[in-house]
């Protein structure tokens, strides 16, 4: 996918809308460590990281970087097919967990020769209530 990117930041934007979070893109200027801004029922500003990777390509565990970002939601679009892609909410805390003492978060594996998503990101997989409650 061409603009992998700008399709996973837009696609965060619509599920959140969807969800009934209020959220716009980040000002590029002076919010240039996260990409997409919300305000959940608690009506603080919640910060959000965006990454997107495709799920089946030539890297056997598909890795996202530039956590060392500040934002307080970190969100993988993973993309496993045509117009298919998952979501998965982590915390800022959450992401660094997983990530360990590694330079980037791995985020799938191959199973019998097939990538799959890393078992560690299932529970977090569309769970848009961390960010609304937030």
């Amino acid at each position: 996918m061409k603009f992998i990117g700008k399709y996973g930041e837009n696609l965060v934007l619509t599920r959140l809308l969807e969800n009934d979070v209020e959220a716009y893109p980040a000002i590029k200027v002076n919010q240039d460590s996260y990409d997409l801004t919300a305000i959940p029922t608690s009506k603080r500003v919640v910060r959000i990281q965006v990454k997107a990777t495709e799920l089946h390509n030539k890297s056997t565990n598909n890795t996202v970087g530039a956590l060392a970002r500040e934002f307080d939601f970190l969100v993988i679009v993973i993309v496993h097919g045509e117009r298919l892609a998952d979501c998965y909410v982590l915390t800022h805390a959450e992401a660094h967990a997983l990530r360990g003492t590694s330079k980037q978060l791995g985020v799938s594996r191959i199973k019998k020769g097939v990538s799959v998503v890393k078992n560690e990101l299932l529970p977090h997989k569309e769970q848009w209530s961390r960010i609304s409650d937030a």
